[in-house]
């Protein structure tokens, strides 16, 4: 990879043609010089999965940690939807983290404020602190197999 230096002009210009939340100066040149990657080179614009999501308005307008959160959760279940209920093994000490039922995260210890993940059937409790909160999300990722950049990306998303 090669550096240039380029005036406070022409990265203002550059900035302003930036169309997703995410998107790199390298991208944008590509994107507006219509540059491609040669056949057989790994794409430099290939962006994951997880990137797509945290760029898109569904994740801008998550309201604080807990929004971030749940909404994230609400991701993964939308891709991983039938292996998803291996999260229901993911418990702290004496409580549960995840459950079908409200009723039994409130069972499992006091002031869970449990919170329903988004288009599932799966609840999760949200009185912890936000790096518990990126703790669970991780347990979570990897559990469902996702690669690690993946899950650096999402856990440092819910704290923004």
């Amino acid at each position: 990879m090669k550096t240039i230096e380029i005036d406070d002009e022409v990265f203002g210009a550059l900035l302003k043609n930036v169309s997703d939340f995410g998107e790199t100066p390298n991208s944008v040149l590509r994107r507006v010089l219509k540059v491609t990657a040669a056949p057989g080179a790994p794409d430099s614009r290939a962006r994951l999965p997880i990137q797509d999501f945290i760029a898109s308005t569904e994740f801008r307008f998550a309201k604080g940690a807990v929004g971030r959160f749940l909404a994230i959760l609400s991701w993964i279940y939308r891709q991983k939807k039938e292996s998803f209920a291996v999260v229901e093994d993911i418990r702290g000490r004496g409580r549960l983290y995840f459950s079908k039922s409200a009723d039994e995260l409130e069972r499992s210890g006091r002031n869970v404020s449990p919170k329903k993940i988004p288009e599932s059937p799966y609840w999760v409790i949200t009185t912890t602190p936000t790096d518990l909160k990126q703790e669970m999300l991780s347990e979570v990722m990897k559990t469902l197999g996702y690669d690690a950049e993946s899950i650096r990306i999402a856990v440092d998303a819910i704290a923004r």
